[in-house]
């Protein structure tokens, strides 16, 4: 690259990267971010990682790869150097992609065992299912190399064994020529190769205070000012302190890397809180149970913690959601909730941001910037608050994409990686436009085509990119629609028989859920209740929480009846899971494949 370098950082000064939340958004746009950042040589330098919901997820993976780098532990003996750091994020790129191409969203009902349990279970819900799915996905691999047996497999499938096995106490970095123990402060005053602390933060929904996961402590970190007027209830512990007690020391060394990421990236009303026990004393003999919820509740660009730690150097790649110009919102409960917290957070956002603007040593980007265009690099095209749905306004339909948990193709993905990738140049090197070619082989650079000469096809599918739902349908068109009517018909079909089944097995339990399946047909019922349950969503959440606590107070002479429900309410989720991993999952990747 001939551009010079602007942003630059010596030995002695002290780097922090914060990696903002957004979901697989965010985190496909940070390892945009961080092939940047190892191509300008900046990469070895940070000292402190900063991660949030999204940012947590593919912070976490690079960090164990950084980790095997460091150590000099990698199959191929690899070694630290600055061609290492672009080796280790060209594996990123397509290990994290395949991984969320797996789509986790969907997986969570795969498991018609883990569903039931998460159903019955007060101490397992869809968080503590998440966290084992990102460590099936993103960890598992870079932490044990050796292969899981079948009885392995058989028992975690049964829940009869916890697969989450990479221990945030094990996290720690150790060089080859350093004792374990050693001040990593000290040594990175000296080393070429930095080694990070990786800071996961979560959100505690008791106090409301940031809660930080490290490699050395969990808890909230007290920083002397307005802030922080009184104690917290809730202090940092120490995996080394001696004055622990027992059961505390217990704790924390269960606690894991994906239990950090599950509860970094808890979204409110969508996931479970995250529940940690037996951390803190009781207090008047009432236990103490830490709730923990998504990190960007508190702060989502990360920036807290490098605050904390005295940055000097600062660098925020924000892949946050902004506020949406609205000219007729609307007036139901649902949507003025959720405009509502959007204001609270485009709020708490300008809080934390303001002052990155004007402050030296500092490189803040967000997916709403855009960048210039190059022979070599062409931009997304404008303008950033709005689209025509036709070729112009790319760059706010890739602000708008949906911050989830499900498969992003191709084209999302690079699309994400390649702004990414472009706006850090811009905010990190001043520059207008990359003007050279690429001497990396980065695969999200298969983008530049499709902006070039295939503009309006781009847009087109930005633009379905926002949704959650029936993505693959829309791509296509008339055709999708059609085929989209048929599955649905059979999806009646199925559901149906469900309720037939179920309603057979037991009358009186069958009451309780759908209240008088005698006088109406299959399809009418199914209407009226598909309509009842999507109508509104406070009413919808207690309505499954009745009858969950329903039917946990059947008596001993209806389990039966009990078991019939689970089993076929479960069986139909991980048959309808099954079939769109199978069925829709691949044909919504070959709409958004790249040539």
């Amino acid at each position: 690259m001939s551009n010079q370098n602007l942003f630059t950082v010596s030995t002695t000064d002290k780097l922090g990267l914060a990696l903002s939340g957004g979901g697989f958004r965010a985190a496909l746009f940070h390892i945009g971010v961080l092939a940047r950042l190892a191509e300008l040589d900046l990469l070895r330098h940070v000292q402190v990682l900063s991660t949030v919901s999204g940012g947590s997820i593919v912070g976490a993976m690079y960090y164990l790869k950084l980790k095997q780098l460091l150590e000099e532990k990698r199959p191929d003996g690899l070694k630290p150097s600055t061609k290492a750091y672009i080796i280790l994020i060209q594996e990123l790129e397509k290990e994290f992609l395949r991984g969320v191409q797996s789509n986790i969203r969907v997986r969570i009902l795969l498991n018609p065992f883990k569903s039931a349990k998460m159903f019955l279970s007060d101490d397992y819900s869809r968080s503590d299912r998440l966290s084992e799915l990102y460590q099936e996905t993103f960890y598992k691999a870079l932490w044990d190399s050796n292969p899981e047996s079948t009885v392995d497999w058989l028992l975690d499938a049964l829940c009869l064994k916890d697969s989450r096995r990479v221990f945030l106490k094990d996290l720690k970095i150790n060089p080859p020529d350093q004792q374990p123990g050693f001040n990593v402060r000290e040594y990175n005053k000296k080393a070429s190769f930095k080694i990070p602390m990786l800071s996961i933060n979560a959100t505690t929904l008791n106090s409301g205070e940031h809660w930080k996961f490290t490699a050395s402590s969990v808890g909230v970190q007290i920083t002397p000012g307005p802030s922080h007027p009184s104690p917290t209830l809730y202090p940092q512990l120490y995996f080394d302190d001696l004055k622990l007690t027992q059961q505390q020391r217990d704790k924390l060394a269960s606690l894991t890397l994906s239990d950090a990421v599950a509860a970094s990236a808890c979204v409110p009303a969508i996931f479970t809180p995250l529940a940690i026990h037996d951390l803190y004393p009781p207090i008047n003999g009432e236990e103490i149970v830490v709730e923990l919820v998504d990190g960007g509740v508190f702060d989502n660009q990360g920036l807290t913690t490098l605050n904390d730690e005295k940055c000097s150097h600062r660098i925020c790649s924000d892949a946050s959601g902004q506020l949406q110009f609205d000219r007729t919102p609307s007036s139901k409960e649902i949507s003025v909730l959720f405009q509502a917290n959007d204001i609270l957070m485009e709020r708490v956002r300008g809080l934390e941001t303001s002052s990155l603007s004007s402050a030296p040593n500092t490189g803040f980007w967000h997916l709403r910037d855009n960048f210039t265009g190059t022979a070599h690099f062409p931009a997304f095209s404008t303008p950033v608050d709005s689209s025509d749905e036709t070729s112009n306004g790319q760059v706010y339909l890739i602000s708008a994409i949906r911050t989830d948990l499900d498969a992003f193709s191709d084209i999302e993905a690079h699309s994400l990686m390649y702004d990414g990738y472009c706006l850090a140049d811009r905010f990190l090197n001043q520059s207008a436009g990359i003007k050279s070619p690429s001497s990396q082989p980065w695969g999200f650079l298969n983008i530049r085509a499709e902006i070039s000469q295939n503009s309006a096809k781009l847009t087109r599918h930005l633009h379905i990119a926002g949704d959650r739902l029936f993505k693959s349908f829309r791509l296509m068109g008339q055709k999708g629609r059609i085929v989209g009517g048929i599955l649905a018909i059979i999806a009646l079909a199925l559901i149906w028989w469900g309720l037939t089944a179920v309603f057979r097995a037991n009358q009186e339990i069958f009451r309780i859920i759908v209240m008088s399946p005698k006088t109406a047909s299959g399809l009418l019922v199914f209407g009226l209740v598909a309509w009842f349950l999507l109508r509104r969503l406070p009413k919808r959440i207690r309505l499954l929480r009745k009858m969950a606590d329903t039917v946990r107070k059947i008596r001993t002479g209806k389990v039966m009846g009990a078991i019939y429900i689970f089993a076929i309410v479960t069986s139909i989720g991980s048959a309808v899971a099954y079939f769109h991993l199978k069925v829709i999952n691949p044909m919504f990747l070959r709409l958004g494949k790249l040539p």
